[in-house]
Formats: C-alpha cells, sequence, structure tokens
C-alpha cells in the first residue's frame, strides 16, 4: 500500500474544490493516508457520481487514515489518475458518503509521485449519478439566506419589509403582495446578479443594526 503524508482535507456530501472551502468547515489534518493510482474514467466517476465499493477494497484501507490525534479514519484514501486527485470516505457497506477536494500544493505533489505507484483497477459500480452544483457554494448560501429571509417576511407578513426589499431588488413596486413574493422566489432560481448580492448586503446590515 502506498501512502500520502501531511495533507489537509475537508470532506463534504457534495464535491466542491479546495477554493470553496469555508471557514465554518471542518478541516482535517491528516498525517497518513492510502494513496491509489487509478484510470482517468474512474476518477471522473468518482467526482460526478455517487460509487459503491466491494469489502475486500474496504479491507485494504480501514484504518489506514491516520489524523494528527493519533486518531483513524475507518474507511478513506486518496485516488489520483495524475491530473486530478479526489479524497473519498465510505460507509462500512461500501457506499460512498463523502468526497474532499485537495489544495493545490498537494495536488501537484501527488501528480509527480502518482507514476511512482501501480495503477490500480477498482472493482466498483455506480449508484447514481452526483448532483454537481453549477454555483459556487457561496453563491448558494447567498441565495439561501435570502430566501428564507423572505419566507419568514412572508410568513409573519411584514409586508412593508417585504415591498421595501422588493422595491431594491427590481427598482418598482406593485400592489399585489402574493405576487412579489413569487417573483421574488423565481429571480432566486437563476443565476446570481449584482442585485441579489446588494440584497444579501442589505441583510447582513438590517442584523448588525439590531
Amino acid at each position: 500500500m502506498d501512502y500520502y503524508y501531511d495533507v489537509l482535507l475537508n470532506f463534504q456530501e457534495k464535491y466542491c474544490m479546495f477554493y470553496e472551502w469555508d471557514k465554518d468547515d471542518t478541516i482535517e489534518y491528516v498525517k497518513k493516508i492510502p494513496l491509489i493510482h487509478v484510470d482517468s474514467k474512474t476518477i471522473n466517476n468518482m467526482i460526478s457520481k455517487i460509487i459503491e465499493v466491494p469489502e475486500e477494497f474496504l479491507k485494504k484501507i480501514e484504518n489506514k487514515t491516520k489524523l494528527k490525534q493519533n486518531e483513524y479514519l475507518a474507511y478513506t484514501c486518496i485516488f489520483s489518475d495524475g491530473k486530478n486527485n479526489i479524497a473519498l470516505e465510505f460507509q462500512e457497506n461500501g457506499k460512498l458518503i463523502n468526497k474532499s477536494s485537495l489544495i493545490m500544493e498537494d495536488e501537484l505533489n501527488i501528480n509527480e509521485f502518482i507514476y511512482n505507484v501501480s495503477l490500480s483497477k477498482i472493482d466498483y459500480k455506480i449508484i447514481e449519478k452526483d448532483v454537481v452544483n453549477r454555483e459556487t457554494r457561496q453563491e448558494l448560501k447567498i441565495k439561501k439566506i435570502i430566501k428564507l429571509e423572505i419566507d419568514n417576511m412572508f410568513k409573519r407578513k411584514e409586508f412593508s419589509k417585504l415591498k421595501y426589499v422588493y422595491l431594491e431588488w427590481f427598482d418598482e413596486l406593485i400592489d399585489d403582495v402574493n405576487k412579489m413574493y413569487e417573483l421574488m422566489k423565481k429571480k432566486l432560481s437563476l443565476p446570481l446578479s449584482e442585485k441579489e448580492l446588494h440584497i444579501y448586503e442589505l441583510i447582513k446590515l438590517s442584523y448588525n443594526n439590531v
């Protein structure tokens, strides 16, 4: 078994690039983790699909990932094709549960080292497609906060606040509160624009002034 040492990992249910890591994420400092060389098709499936690996593969990597505090992660490893790398965490039944990208320094180091590692054929099966978000985590977070805020205004019947937000957002006013509410929700289904960023800043400001 080959290993990679001293790596930062950020396991999430959905794969995200390292530049999307958030300050509130739980970043693991891993002292030692199995490193497996696979082909590009396998890497692409690991990024874009939910997979399941057999019991014999789990036994090979079981408790081989060592953390800083002399603790161990049960079923994790890094896969690389020499161009792309991904760390995966599996359940006891072999089903994939979490994914992590790697920071650029580790990406480059592994890409250089992996060609000294024999290519492995992993016997996995695809369970389902993974939902790969086209928007960044930050964009999704902004939309979520705006939606939560307008939902609360509508439920509490704070219509004057809702009208103010609508005016700032759409540069117009309409009499029908229900229509305003629906238009705002519909707008959140579209790509983020400067208008939504402005509304997000207004929401943040309102809480800072409380």
